[in-house]
């Protein structure tokens, strides 16, 4: 399994000695990246808001296919690492599949 398949364009996999130095850094860069996504989404202007009509419906179908992919590769990256708490890790990890937007899948 390849997770940079799976991440975002603001994922970063790094490896350095545990230190508290490294934890604060790494705690910093986490905080950039979570401003710049926050601000994007909640940009007030509307620019990235959904479209009415079939993109929004085109992108949910995107998006849930990705996500059914994005959880098997996570489970399978993770369950080495996490044992029994891969499967949970890789659902909050991929995100919900359509059906939670709308309350059920029929």
């Amino acid at each position: 399994t390849n997770p940079t398949l799976t991440g975002s364009p603001l994922a970063i996999t790094l490896t350095m000695p545990a230190s508290d130095h490294n934890v604060q850094v790494v705690t910093e860069m986490r905080q950039v990246a979570a401003d710049a996504w926050l601000e994007w989404v909640t940009d007030p202007s509307g620019t990235h808001d959904h479209r009415p009509g079939a993109p929004i419906n085109t992108q949910y179908v995107y998006d849930s296919k990705f996500r059914q992919n994005t959880f098997l590769a996570l489970k399978d990256y993770y369950a080495p690492i996490f044992g029994a708490d891969a499967t949970a890790l890789a659902a909050a990890e991929s995100g919900p599949l359509d059906e939670a937007y709308v309350g059920g899948g029929s």
